[in-house]
């Protein structure tokens, strides 16, 4: 009797332990989906916000930023000159009649960069320049960028590139996996099923760099559009 139940119980073990082997083999490359997934997301939402202030930085500037610092800083404090309409005049009048009576004038003024950003694309919010410089989950990382120019008949396009690698998608991959804030259950279900998973090379093989703009054409298109 002894011997059966020993038996039954190893039994027992050694189904458990291949169910968790066969749900490991399934569960790790979804997760590692996703992580991927939620990170690629974070990057966009940066890059996409580093092209908009590159863009007001290259009106003022006819050139690109060359680097993170100098973007952020223009961000922070540049401003751009911009022609509105100053005075008034009655709704039953043209803007035409009220500039030819001298009731309005265009005037230069200056207002701040991240203003016009936010102007220019309303998708953008102030809290997506708080880290846009950073690659999100590294540790205050900087993008890199990239310049140069292209040379057309009439004169020379600016271009500039950033580029994501993988490894710095990916970096610091457990913190998503197991978060400092997990109870002791969720730590032990993604020891158990999630341990070392940023070191699955098959599963990286399946996913590549990141990039947005180009240094051989005029274009500030991303790696995801």
């Amino acid at each position: 009797m002894k011997t059966r139940k020993l038996l039954s119980i190893l039994l027992i073990v050694v189904v458990v332990v291949l169910a968790i082997f066969a749900a490991r083999s399934i569960m790790r490359p979804e997760k590692f989906r996703q992580v991927y997934e939620l990170r690629k997301s974070a990057n966009v939402t940066n890059l996409t916000t580093i092209r908009s202030a590159q863009a007001i930085y290259k009106n003022v500037y006819k050139k690109y930023a060359s680097s993170m610092d100098s973007l952020v800083d223009f961000v922070k404090n540049g401003t751009v000159k911009i022609e509105k309409n100053v005075g008034s005049f009655p709704d039953t009048m043209s803007e035409a009649q009220a500039f030819k009576l001298g009731l309005i004038h265009k005037e230069v003024v200056e207002v701040p960069a991240l203003e016009k950003m936010l102007e220019l694309d309303n998708k953008l919010t102030p809290d997506n320049f708080k880290n846009f410089q950073y690659i999100p989950f590294s540790d205050k990382k900087q993008y890199e960028i990239q310049t140069g120019s292209i040379a057309s008949k009439t004169y020379e396009i600016p271009v500039y590139m950033i580029e994501v690698p993988l490894d710095d998608i990916l970096v610091n991959m457990d913190r998503s996996i197991n978060p400092e804030n997990a109870n002791v259950l969720s730590r032990l279900w993604n020891k158990i099923f999630y341990n070392n998973l940023s070191e699955e090379n098959q599963y990286k093989s399946q996913y590549a760099d990141m990039y947005m703009g180009s240094l051989t054409e005029a274009s500030t298109a991303g790696s995801w559009e």
